[in-house]
């Protein structure tokens, strides 16, 4: 088996049992009396790792300061973020020269992330993924979005949240985002009692997609009850008598405490909740990623940020669950 297919199959055994790997890494450089802390982040997401001195950044026109320019990787240009800067820990020129640029995929989307060492690769459990709330961290302006420990160790692992840089980093692309789901007609869209009277459940640890997919609702004229992550959801619906108010549940994969592939695998083994329509709402777009939902039990698989995807999804649950 080659390398690339022992990798896919190890990551698509570690999501059905409720588990990551998670790449550390720090963005900033030790110092003799200064251990700067470490961040995590999915290795799925992750494409390759360079040396960031082997790539020059050619400027950007247009660009905000935390895009520091383009870099080209095998006749492909991808925008490379200024991760530390965005941190609060701007690098020297010479820290520069010896950083790491970390290629990532984000829904289909290429970017690269400057970071200044990395640490290694640790497999965890999403059970010991835990909400930055629960570390005393303001999620709603902070960029830490849940955090966890080293191996065997008392050390904090942070994650941060990647949509939020996304939007911040790249604000033409996120006024799209935005603008797409302020412009959403609802004229345009019938729907049945069965989806505007009822409920959509999602969860979502990000709170910059939380209000993308808000405004999408709202738009809709839809219900719907947020969730930060697949626990609480999980928790919320063992509360029900019946899922008779529910229409429709959406799951981010990532998650802390239960990631999606739990929320997925639970609801579909209790009797009240077999039926109910299930739409992954992923950043990790793989191709692989999509079977491998899809035959855990979802009912459709979309990529973020996808307003007439979106759009179009709810529809076919009409259609396919709610028939008028």
């Amino acid at each position: 088996m080659s390398t690339t297919l022992e990798q896919v199959e190890k990551t698509a055994q570690l999501s059905k049992n409720n588990q990551l790997s998670l790449m550390i890494f720090q963005v900033q450089f030790a110092k003799e009396d200064y251990h700067p802390p470490y961040y995590g982040m999915n290795v799925f997401k992750v494409r390759e790792v360079l040396e960031g001195r082997s790539y020059p950044v050619a400027p950007m026109p247009d660009t905000n300061d935390l895009i520091e320019g383009m870099i080209e990787l095998r006749g492909v240009y991808l925008p490379v973020i200024d991760l530390p800067h965005w941190m609060g820990f701007p690098m020297t020129p010479e820290e520069r020269e010896k950083s790491i640029i970390i290629v990532s995929d984000f829904s289909h989307n290429f970017v690269g992330l400057r970071v200044s060492h990395i640490f290694g690769v640790e497999e965890k459990n999403w059970s010991d993924i835990h909400p930055a709330s629960n570390y005393n961290v303001n999620v709603n302006t902070n960029q830490i979005i849940n955090h966890t420990y080293l191996e065997n160790s008392k050390t904090l692992c942070f994650i941060l949240d990647i949509e939020k840089l996304l939007i911040e980093a790249m604000p033409t692309m996120a006024e799209k985002i935005f603008t797409s789901a302020r412009e959403i007609d609802p004229s345009a869209n019938s729907f049945s009692d069965d989806i505007t009277s009822r409920t959509i459940l999602f969860a979502e640890d990000s709170k910059s997609i939380q209000k993308y997919m808000g405004m999408v609702f709202d738009q809709l004229g839809l219900r719907y009850l947020p969730f930060n992550n697949g626990r609480l959801l999980l928790d919320y619906v063992d509360k029900l008598d019946d899922m008779s108010e529910i229409s429709m549940v959406f799951t981010d994969l990532e998650m802390p405490v239960a990631s999606g592939h739990t929320v997925i695998k639970e609801l579909r083994s209790k009797p009240k909740t077999r039926n109910i329509p299930i739409i992954v709402h992923t950043s990790m777009t793989s191709e692989n990623n999509s079977r491998e939902v899809l035959e855990l039990g979802a009912s459709y698989f979309i990529g973020k940020v996808d307003t007439d995807l979106i759009v179009d999804t709810i529809n076919k649950v009409q259609e396919a669950f709610y028939k008028k």
